[in-house]
């Protein structure tokens, strides 16, 4: 087997144990389902404002313009936002590389009353069958990392987009993803770009440390500008970039961002100038927003 196969297997295999384990383990701090069934949302306020930008609907209202349009949620998941989407009236796509993943998908779509279709495929070699269908191609959080190519992963997105459709994107910051502990040691174990790569061995997930998932996976790096210019490349046109220095969850689950009295998570770092100034935020995920011409 190929490098190259192997860690896509390695990858495969963590997020076929995770589908079928998140949402539905008492260690699980982020899928909760029941809440998406009783008529909530987990989409963060950085989602939603990017997807009020997309359709042009209004900031209190972020998700009243979906009605009618046609949307691809690339890299779905257990299609939790996609969900959302389709109960506010929007024709989903759920497109994901793991049939747990889908089957999860179309579980909670029935459960919440809604219809979505799903694809199982590669994100870097979408069907021909999703070419120029979409209104807009969702992505969230904890994407890129996983795909070794992503000049021609913006090239699929760009594919799926019907001339004036637009790809609404929260993805981790580069910086966040270089940062293997903060806690008690400083360290740092991926490239900031490049597609540099490092490979793990490990137990749990993201939104359950404690659980017995084991697996060997592999991350990208790609830094801001390479997702830019990989977008520019692929004829899309940057409508917002936006940088975030806090969250309202902890995304990987561990040490290395801190939750304050507000309540929201930050990766503080440093101490400045003097003893008593204050650690400061680095950037934790992006908005990208941008439309096919």
């Amino acid at each position: 087997m190929s490098k190259e196969r192997e860690q896509f297997a390695g990858n495969l295999d963590y997020w076929e144990q995770a589908a079928a384990s998140h949402g539905t383990t008492a260690g699980d701090t982020y899928y909760d389902l029941d809440r998406v069934i009783a008529g909530g949302t987990l989409m963060t306020e950085y989602e939603e404002a990017a997807l009020a930008l997309a359709t042009g609907a209004p900031a209190d209202a972020p998700l009243s313009k979906l009605a009618g349009l046609d949307v691809l949620h690339l890299q779905s998941h257990i299609g939790v936002d996609g969900v959302v989407m389709a109960r506010a009236g929007a024709r989903v796509t759920c497109a994901d590389f793991s049939p747990t993943a889908l089957g999860r998908a179309l579980d909670l779509a029935a459960k919440v009353g809604v219809e979505i279709d799903v694809v199982e495929c590669d994100a870097r070699a979408l069907p021909e069958s999703l070419y120029g269908r979409f209104d807009v191609v969702y992505v969230t959080i904890g994407a890129l990392c996983w795909i070794d190519d992503h000049a021609l992963w913006m090239q699929q997105v760009s594919l799926a987009l019907r001339p004036g459709g637009r790809l609404v994107m929260l993805e981790m910051h580069p910086l966040f993803n270089m940062l293997e502990s903060r806690v008690p040691d400083l360290i740092v174990d991926l490239p900031y770009s490049g597609g540099g790569f490092v490979t793990m061995t490990g137990e749990g997930t993201y939104s359950d440390p404690a659980s017995t998932i084991n697996s060997t996976t592999t991350c990208y790096a790609y830094s801001i500008g390479e997702v830019v210019t990989g977008a520019v490349r692929a004829g899309l046109v940057v409508d917002r970039l936006e940088e975030h220095t806090s969250l309202a969850f902890n995304p990987r689950g561990d040490a290395t961002a801190q939750v304050g009295d507000d309540g929201r998570y930050r990766i503080l770092l440093g101490r400045g100038t003097q003893p008593e100034d204050a650690p400061q935020p680095l950037p934790m995920v992006f908005t990208f927003v941008a439309t096919k011409q």
